[in-house]
């Protein structure tokens, strides 16, 4: 290779990782709350092992117990994490009423005692979906959220609409056009010079999560467990109720960002044009082809993925998170791409 001619880059090995920090251990925990854990677990702990994938800083591992058990524990304190800790007491509350027919793990038991909350759930010996995603996987999932928005009760569980919090969070344009980064520019140049369409876009969230259905509102690759016969979604703090096609339209970005092995690159910060459009159109395409979206108007589209991208490009330019190093790259990443598939669809109807 000529001296001046420089090696290509794998943009795979450029896309952030859903990964937090030094997750803990069970030997972190205090003496005594292990005890007591064990205790409720009615046995005692003789294996661990610790769960890389999620961001979640606080204990996320396998237990194996001397009498045969095998639980899946999460744990955190408040006093050194207290969103990951309310998030915790948040999925607590859902996943005790979460219906059969919705394939997660079951709840076994939960812990609290005002600073520390543990959850314990069944283990699935599943994988994460990789990354890149293999399209026969990526099929699955996407059958899997056919299934889950057919799943009835959302009403019944009085799951909070979706709507208001995402109109919440979906603020991020408006920010970012009222205390402008000067970097917007060269990471999104076309969602920079859009700002004014984009701010008035999102403001139609709230009206466009209008629905009955079940939705996790956090699905990614780390929030996956696949087993030879089911698709398991994990982590539900964030449930509500809303339109059946919400749960897709918030994966996309995040499918877009990883590629997907021999039919679209991953799409990161550092991606070209011409890889930006066809991450985009695979978004499109791919929204457009699901028997969920037959029915959705294209500015109800149009306001939700504004609202993902705004929302991950705003808060992509707080401050890191020490015991999450990795949380702003990923949001910056999925940013980047949830604006490839704006660009692709556009800011009017067709």
């Amino acid at each position: 290779m000529p001296d001046d001619v420089a090696p290509a880059v794998d943009e795979t090995s450029l896309v952030p990782v859903a990964a937090g920090g030094r997750r803990l251990r069970w030997f972190d925990l205090p003496v005594a709350l292990r005890d007591e854990l064990e205790a409720v677990a009615g046995g005692r702990v003789v294996a661990e092992t610790s769960v890389v994938s999620g961001f979640s800083p606080g204990l996320a591992s396998v237990l194996e117990l001397d009498d045969g058990q095998r639980l899946f524990v999460k744990a955190a304190r408040s006093a050194d994490e207290p969103v990951a800790a309310d998030l915790h007491r948040a999925e607590a509350r859902i996943a005790t009423r979460l219906p059969r027919q919705i394939p997660t793990p079951r709840f076994a038991w939960g812990h609290g005692d005002g600073d520390w909350i543990v959850l314990a759930f069944e283990v699935v010996d599943g994988h994460v979906p990789a990354t890149p995603w293999v399209p026969d996987e990526l099929d699955r999932v996407l059958a899997a959220l056919e299934t889950l928005a057919a799943v009835p009760g959302a009403r019944d569980m009085r799951l909070p609409p979706t709507g208001p919090d995402f109109a919440r969070l979906s603020t991020g344009w408006r920010a970012l056009r009222d205390d402008p980064d000067p970097g917007l520019a060269s990471l999104v140049p076309w969602a920079a010079e859009h700002l004014d369409a984009l701010a008035e876009a999102e403001r139609s969230a709230l009206v466009a999560c209008e629905g009955e259905s079940f939705v996790h509102g956090d699905l990614r690759a780390d929030n996956l467990l696949l087993t030879p016969s089911t698709v398991y979604l994990v982590d539900w703090p964030h449930a509500s109720r809303g339109a059946g096609w919400l749960d897709l339209a918030m994966f996309l970005p995040s499918v877009v960002m990883q590629g997907v092995a021999g039919v679209v690159e991953p799409v990161t910060p550092q991606a070209e044009t011409a890889r930006r459009a066809r991450g985009g159109a695979w978004a499109a395409a791919t929204f457009a082809a699901h028997p969920l979206t037959r029915d959705v108007h294209p500015a109800d589209l149009r306001a939700v993925v504004a609202g993902i991208a705004g929302y991950f490009l705003h808060s992509a330019r707080k401050p890191d998170v020490p015991s999450i190093p990795n949380l702003r790259p990923f949001q910056r990443a999925q940013g980047v791409a949830a604006v490839a598939w704006l660009e692709h669809v556009g800011l009017c109807d067709h």
